[in-house]
Parts: structure tokens; C-alpha cells; sequence
């Protein structure tokens, strides 16, 4: 099980770096830092508003936790409902997003 945890650094100026923890695995560098995937924010990632650094953010985290299809069709939601309102600092489960993205989509087909 993956978590995602993140702390803001340098006041929040600037790219943030997240950690992805794998519990539970024998990978050799747990925590290592998430890639950025680069479609809004050409400055890395962010959290705490609504912007472009949030919505890299969002990508990001739900790429690596459940594949860019999915990603692309919800990281705006995810967005507005979790990465938008984080402090300056967050952590986030693998199960805690899975089971956000099995509430909104029970009633949609994608």
C-alpha cells in the first residue's frame, strides 16, 4: 500500500517534492520521490489553492496510484477535493484514494 506525503518547503515557493512510502514491499528506495508530470506547471508541484502546481500534483499522485486513463479523467476533481485544501503538509493512502474514486464513479462509466 502506497502513501503520499508532502511538505512544504521554502515558504511554498518554488517546486515541492512528495515522497511515495510502499509498506509492506521490498523495494530497495521506499521513500523515493514521485515523478512530476509535467502538463500545467512547469515549476513542479504545489498544494494548498487551485492552481496549476496543485492540478501537476494531482496528476502526479493519481498516475502512479491507478494509471494516466483514470488519472486524466479525475485529477481536476481530485484536485478541487483534496489537494486545493492540503496545509503545508499532507498524507494520502493508495486505499483512501481507491476508495474516492469507487464513491464518485459507482454511478458512471468511463
Amino acid at each position: 500500500m502506497k502513501t503520499y506525503t508532502g511538505k512544504l518547503n521554502a515558504g511554498g515557493v518554488g517546486g515541492q517534492v512528495i515522497m511515495v512510502d510502499e509498506d509492506g514491499t521490498r523495494r530497495q528506495h521506499s521513500p523515493y520521490p514521485l515523478p512530476h508530470i509535467v502538463r500545467h506547471s512547469p515549476d513542479g508541484f504545489n498544494w494548498g489553492y487551485s492552481g496549476s502546481g496543485p492540478a501537476d500534483t494531482a496528476l502526479s499522485i493519481l498516475t502512479d496510484c491507478v494509471g494516466r486513463d483514470v488519472a486524466n479523467a479525475f485529477y481536476q476533481k481530485f484536485k478541487s477535493e483534496f489537494v486545493a485544501s492540503w496545509g503545508d503538509s499532507f498524507e494520502i493512502t493508495e486505499k483512501e484514494i481507491k476508495d474516492w474514486l469507487l464513491l464518485i464513479t459507482k454511478d458512471e462509466k468511463y
